[in-house]
């Protein structure tokens, strides 16, 4: 009888890194439906994991329904690089007025309302591309985010059968 059971991935594995370095996601002015690719290219073309988790842990702001971030994955085109996704973004790059294509979407991460601490949150299971990628992030928490103290990090992994 076969058993499946959760392998760390051989990219990142079950080690928290960065998703966004931190020049990415605190910068002034990260104003509620701005958005920003990743600077943190994930190489997942030898690695080949299936699955990622996104941790995210934002500085102290005082969220407004629905009080959420957005999150995408921009693939490599055809090209394989400098081209991803629809090409809107590119890696560090911020604006305040592109909305991320809607093919890329992988969730959200819900945040409590009208919070004025420091906020946390998890997206699991991402079907991760074979691949490179950059993640993207839209701040959809009603307010501009703090410029310090905000950290998105990931983590791999696969599932085996034996």
């Amino acid at each position: 009888m076969a058993t499946e059971r959760w392998i760390a991935g051989t990219g990142e594995g079950l080690t928290w890194g960065s998703a966004f370095n931190s020049a990415d996601i605190n910068i002034a002015s990260f104003a509620n439906n701005g958005a920003v690719m990743s600077s943190v290219l994930v190489a997942n073309g030898t690695a080949l994991d299936t699955f990622a988790d996104i941790s995210v842990n934002l500085a102290a702001i005082t969220t407004v329904a629905p009080a959420m971030l957005a999150f995408f994955l921009y693939p490599a085109n055809q090209d394989a690089g400098p081209t991803y996704g629809d090409n809107q973004f590119t890696a560090g790059g911020y604006s305040a007025t592109k909305v991320p294509g809607a093919p890329y979407w992988v969730g959200n991460i819900v945040f409590p309302v009208l919070t004025t601490t420091a906020t946390y949150g998890m997206l699991r299971g991402i079907i991760m591309p074979p691949g490179s990628f950059y993640f993207v992030v839209q701040n959809q928490s009603g307010a501009t985010l703090a410029t310090t103290g905000n950290t998105i990090a990931y983590r791999t992994y696969n599932l085996q059968v034996t």
